[in-house]
């Protein structure tokens, strides 16, 4: 059975690592989310160019220069993860990349993922749902986006995903009680035989 590749996209605070550690569970995929992966050495990196450690939306150093390697580490990890027949959830915002519309098709001559079925699943919410989940988290990572809240909300209504050869699957997880069943009805058969 050929593995799935799940990029999980949304906002900060719209639920995709929830969402993505619930199906990771529920069908055995090794998840993958890149703060986890990243965000200390990003950290420390940004503190010795003399930033915040989370100083990432609106730094040019983070967006020129750390993203890309943020990204590449995560893919590279995948990778050996879809070599070994293993689906993977890559719960990640990818927002840099959304204009790029042959962006999977260059991931998967760079990889070789002709034997890999990606899908996008991008979790949408209620920008008033969305912002009380980052007020209630307090991260400092957030901060930036609730001090500039309508340019961050411009921003997100602005970068639509426009990759080409890919399933796409939106939900909208603005409740409380989110249907994992409902949501793997509609994934891949690869995905959903995996996890009876």
């Amino acid at each position: 059975m050929k593995p799935v590749l799940i990029f999980l996209i949304g906002s900060a605070g719209s639920g995709k690592s929830t969402i993505g550690k619930r199906l990771a569970t529920e069908h055995h995929f090794c998840y993958l989310d890149k703060d986890v992966l990243c965000n200390t050495f990003t950290g420390k990196l940004l503190e010795t160019q003399g930033y915040s450690p989370h100083d990432r939306d609106g730094n040019s150093y983070y967006r020129d220069i750390v993203m890309d390697l943020e990204y590449e580490t995560l893919l590279n990890v995948a990778n050996d993860n879809l070599q070994l027949g293993r689906s993977v959830i890559l719960d990640a915002p990818f927002v840099g990349y959304f204009h790029k519309s042959d962006y999977i098709d260059g991931l998967v001559s760079k990889y070789g993922w002709e034997q890999v079925i990606p899908v996008v699943l991008r979790v949408d919410v209620n920008m008033d749902v969305l912002e009380q989940r980052l007020r209630n988290r307090g991260l400092e990572r957030d901060r930036w986006k609730l001090e500039h809240w309508d340019a961050f909300v411009q921003g997100i209504k602005a970068n639509v995903c426009t990759w080409e050869n890919i399933q796409l699957i939106s939900v909208d997880n603005s409740s409380e009680d989110f249907d994992l069943e409902q949501l793997s009805s509609q994934l891949p058969l690869a995905v959903t035989s995996l996890g009876s």
